[in-house]
């Protein structure tokens, strides 16, 4: 995730400082909280939570710039509040700390994926090829 991180702030730079500071500050700390998450299963809300500011963050920025196609920003809020939502509920509803790992980790892999395409079929202006 990390040169995904380093390219959306490039990209989002020259659009937004601020946001490019706290959406690049936001990445690093899903990747480190993450990270620890992997090790302490106690870490997942924590990583849940992180990582719903991290997409909260960046999909608002898309949904309101032409940095990245505003669909993806709309999906990224939608995951970001999923993301709100599996961390809040997870202690009074008892949810498995490991089955909500286990859906993130599968969430975030066809997030990266769609990424991946959208950062692929862009040019460094934000702009769509058209291909």
């Amino acid at each position: 995730m990390l040169p995904a991180i380093a390219i959306l702030q490039v990209r989002h730079q020259p659009v937004r400082r601020s946001g490019a500071l706290l959406a690049t500050l936001a990445g690093a700390a899903t990747v480190a909280v993450g990270l620890a998450a992997s090790a302490n299963i106690q870490l997942i809300v924590a990583a849940l939570f992180v990582r719903g500011v991290w997409w909260w963050t960046i999909g608002k920025m898309w949904r309101d710039t032409a940095v990245m196609p505003k669909t993806l920003g709309l999906l990224t809020m939608a995951l970001a509040v999923l993301a709100f939502g599996a961390a809040v509920a997870s202690a009074p509803m008892d949810m498995q700390a490991e089955t909500l790992w286990a859906s993130e980790r599968i969430i975030l892999g066809v997030w990266t994926l769609a990424l991946a395409y959208a950062l692929w079929s862009t040019r460094g202006d934000g702009a769509v090829n058209p291909r």
